[in-house]
């Protein structure tokens, strides 16, 4: 039996990011859970915000915004600068947080997080009372003690970001616990039970 919940936002888990806005000398953080990647050619990441944000002013006069993953470890942090406005409080310095500049763009990132990503605005969409912005991905930075090296390659080590992720309706944050599986290889075993199934063995 399923329990109908009618038209709802539920979602999860999704990242609980911290944007980054700047434009001239003013620069704001924001904590947005409507995050995900919508492109792999050319990399691209949607992120929507409410229309009053005020990071939101400062990426479209800009161009450009960042994205940045905290740990869970950040989790509190990560909250105020969601139920805090920036245009009178310096959020970043008030959290702890301090900014990195990186090579792409002139919007920072932060330092904190393990995980970032600079991002160039292609397209604007409105829907409702948000605003969604399309961000081809220009740079990933990756904090060096969060990586393993395999066959010679650094590959990120999941556990060791631990990213903080966010449950929508609900209004609670999560970790990721453990890894169950590889993606693209997981489901081979059920490739070739049908294959099995199909040539009578």
């Amino acid at each position: 039996m399923k329990l109908q919940l009618g038209q709802t936002d539920i979602f999860f888990p999704v990242p609980a990011a911290l944007i980054v806005g700047s434009f001239e000398n003013k620069v704001d953080v924001a904590t947005i859970a409507w995050v995900g990647m919508v492109s792999s050619t050319p990399p691209t990441i949607g992120i929507s915000f409410d229309k009053s944000r005020y990071s939101l002013s400062l990426i479209r006069q800009s161009g450009y915004f960042t994205v940045n993953i905290p740990s869970a470890d950040y989790y509190k942090e990560t909250d105020y600068c969601g139920i805090v406005s920036g245009r009178n409080t310096d959020k970043a310095s008030v959290a702890g947080f301090s900014y990195y500049h990186g090579t792409r763009t002139k919007t920072p990132i932060i330092k904190e997080c393990p995980f970032n990503l600079e991002c160039k605005v292609t397209k604007e969409i409105e829907l409702g009372s948000y605003i969604m912005l399309l961000g081809e991905i220009v740079e990933t930075y990756i904090d060096e003690d969060k990586t393993i090296v395999q066959n010679g390659r650094a590959k990120i080590d999941i556990e060791k970001v631990n990213p903080l992720v966010y449950c929508a309706t609900v209004r609670e944050y999560w970790k990721l616990d453990k890894k169950v599986g590889t993606a693209f290889n997981a489901g081979k075993d059920i490739v070739q039970n049908e294959l099995g199934e199909r040539n009578g063995q």
